[in-house]
């Protein structure tokens, strides 16, 4: 078990230079300002904060230039810094955040914890430090808090309070992007009932693989995969009726498992909630990892039927988005449907 706070003890790494497969392009002036606030930050174990109001707004939407909300005509900043994973407990947001850029081996990934009264952030504070930049989805997996820590290819399950996590190994060890040797770029997950679904990216470029949807026990045993329609796929949310759906990301699309259930960008979609009468899904340009954090996105807003309502355009990629009243499909606290491909009871 590893306690609340856990700084790697690495220090500063320089950013890898310019030339080569995977360089890195030299950081702008501005970026370097942004890299060193950060880095600030999470030595300093503070949250950057904007001054805010949460009135009208129906969703959060996680960025690497940013935490906001919006809602259908309009959005507001309500931190800074580079934001991935996204989830909701009653009145308390968590977000994962990562204080230096993604790839790096500087373990400078932290979860922080926003507290609202009414309308605005009361009290934020962080709960972990010390993770990989480089993790993905987070949410409450059999009542625990749980992050996909991407890159290792690991589970990070937090024991009750969020006072320390262990790390589980559900599927082979990573220390890299090995492709070849079993690398699934696990992105998301979702529980539905006493299952655990976790979406595989599968890195279509490097293996021509389509993304899968893998099923899991309350214990992390896999029982069993199956493909996606699609490739480079981000999301997982069951609606009521039991049917899964995704990001179909490469396509820019919204898929089921059967097929594209709604074609939504010329863009890459990634960031999908679900509500009662409200669909949100995310857009960006398709950007090499080390330009992610410069590239613009959107939110567009479908009723159920898939018909377009509205787009919003962000300053930045859009990486999650949940409801601001956790209200939402995708996440297991409130997913209700029951998953179609798999008996969820033996």
């Amino acid at each position: 078990m590893v306690a609340g706070r856990h700084s790697s003890g690495q220090g500063e790494r320089p950013v890898p230079p310019s030339g080569g497969k995977g360089a890195r392009a030299p950081l702008s002036e501005a970026e370097r300002i942004a890299r060193a606030l950060a880095h600030a930050a999470y030595d300093a174990r503070t949250i950057r904060l904007v001054q805010h109001d949460l009135t009208g707004m129906s969703h959060l939407v996680a960025t690497r230039r940013g935490l906001f909300a919006v809602h259908e005509t309009s959005h507001v900043r309500i931190a800074h810094g580079s934001f991935f994973g996204l989830t909701l407990r009653g009145g308390s947001i968590f977000a994962f955040e990562a204080c230096d850029l993604a790839g790096l081996p500087t373990q400078r990934g932290r979860i922080v914890r926003l507290d609202r009264v009414g309308d605005r952030i009361a009290e934020a504070r962080v709960l972990v430090d010390g993770l990989d930049n480089g993790c993905h989805q987070i949410d409450f997996i059999d009542g625990r808090l749980t992050v996909l820590d991407t890159q290792n290819q690991r589970i990070l399950r937090f024991e009750s309070g969020e006072a320390g996590y262990e790390a589980l190994y559900p599927l082979p060890r990573m220390d890299k992007r090995a492709w070849s040797r079993g690398y699934v770029h696990a992105n998301s997950l979702l529980q539905v009932e006493d299952r655990i679904l976790v979406l595989f990216h599968n890195g279509f470029a490097y293996t021509g693989k389509a993304s899968e949807v893998a099923l899991f026990d309350l214990d992390w045993h896999e029982i069993d995969r199956r493909p996606l329609p699609g490739h480079d796929c981000h999301n997982l949310v069951a609606l009521e009726n039991g049917a899964l759906i995704s990001c179909g990301s490469a396509a820019g699309e919204i898929i089921s498992i059967d097929g594209p259930l709604a074609k939504v960008s010329t863009m890459m979609t990634r960031g999908l909630s679900v509500g009662a009468d409200l669909i949100a899904v995310g857009a960006s340009k398709f950007s090499a990892r080390a330009d992610r954090h410069r590239t613009p996105g959107t939110i567009t807003f479908l009723d159920r039927a898939f018909r377009r309502l509205s787009t919003l355009d962000l300053p930045a990629a859009p990486t999650e988005i949940r409801r601001l009243d956790g209200l939402d499909l995708g996440l297991s606290l409130f997913a209700g449907g029951r998953a179609p491909l798999w008996p969820l009871r033996d």
